[in-house]
């Protein structure tokens, strides 16, 4: 690894020795053996990678065949794996394939096609799309308990919904008014807490709507901060008005992007520019019933933009191994209506 006195001042982060700290030749070379102790060590951290049971928490168990462990308790004898009861749950895949995926999606700036990645690891687009869609699973999790302090940022940003234009002039339509809407146009609702090492929160709601920003910033955000917004009547008005739960600036962008004072949210409109290149540029379109959880992952890709990407890799690998089953994405719902993300406040 880099000593961090070598790295130049000023020199970006992305372009330091730092940031290169895990390669995928480094992959390449591993063993599916150390890729296995990788799992171990990251599921159960806190015996430093001895296996422990998940239902009665004791030590002592057996090791099995096919990588497998049996509690050793005659009232439990349950029988469990790295993977049981995580997103990685009744997998086929390789250890060492399995670490290359996310190596492939945490070192991707703006999010990991499922096309591409099928390509690069050689499995089939399904596999691949099942895949990156439980690592965002897993990442969106850390929202639940998040809680922004300081100075944060609140703004909403539409996406989806597109409406072609028809041909001919004369047939062509306003898309803007609401009675054209197809109603697949929803918005991204987010807050950003200011600094270096500050968190995004996110939620999917289907308007810029008062009730849901108010009740966002009740639950994640501090008392003592200070929110800044712009002049959309969700953040000040008649009865959502914010300034009753936090300290609020505002600024007027049909007047200027920045006040006199300092006063903007450019911060969170950067947020909403990744969120542009990646529906543009990666994805060219984010379904709606996990419209959420890809907002989620590039709110987590924003706050760890000062992060190595083996720091990337273990992250992502931790928070998949320390989440229960995904019940969407494993066939429990076949069939049967597919999740709504949709927040309500």
């Amino acid at each position: 690894m880099a000593n961090p006195d070598d790295t130049p001042r000023g020199q970006h982060f992305l372009l330091s020795p730092e940031c290169r700290t895990l390669t995928v030749l480094d992959l390449a070379k591993m063993r599916d053996a150390t890729a296995y102790n990788w799992f171990k060590r990251l599921r159960w951290h806190q015996t430093e990678g001895k296996p422990y049971c998940p239902k009665c928490g004791t030590l002592r168990c057996h090791t099995m065949s096919r990588n497998r462990f049996k509690c050793a308790e005659k009232t439990c004898k349950a029988v469990f794996s790295v993977t049981s009861g995580t997103v990685f749950h009744a997998r086929k895949l390789s250890f060492k394939k399995m670490l290359i995926a996310i190596w492939f999606s945490a070192n991707s700036v703006k999010g990991k096609a499922a096309l591409q990645l099928s390509r690069e690891i050689g499995v089939q687009y399904k596999t691949a799309w099942v895949l990156l869609m439980k690592l965002r699973e897993a990442i969106a999790w850390r929202r639940e308990e998040m809680v922004l302090d300081g100075e944060v940022e609140i703004d909403g940003k539409y996406a989806g919904g597109h409406i072609r234009p028809e041909n001919k002039a004369e047939d062509r339509i306003d898309r803007r008014l609401k009675k054209y809407q197809n109603m697949k146009r929803l918005c991204a609702l987010a807050i950003r807490q200011r600094g270096l090492g500050g968190q995004t929160f996110t939620r999917i709601i289907r308007n810029e709507d008062g009730n849901a920003a108010w009740a966002a910033v009740r639950d994640h955000v501090s008392r003592e901060a200070t929110v800044f917004s712009d002049e959309h009547g969700s953040y000040h008005g008649s009865y959502n008005d914010l300034a009753g739960l936090n300290k609020l600036e505002r600024v007027n962008h049909s007047k200027a992007y920045q006040t006199d004072d300092g006063t903007n949210t450019n911060q969170v409109e950067s947020f909403f520019s990744r969120v542009q290149r990646a529906y543009v540029g990666i994805h060219h379109r984010f379904p709606l019933k996990y419209f959420d959880w890809y907002v989620a992952e590039l709110a987590w890709r924003e706050d760890c933009r000062q992060v190595s990407n083996r720091g990337h890799t273990f992250q992502v690998l931790g928070k998949a191994l320390c989440r229960p089953t995904s019940r969407y994405l494993c066939g429990y719902w076949q069939g049967n209506k597919p999740p709504d993300l949709i927040w309500e406040g």
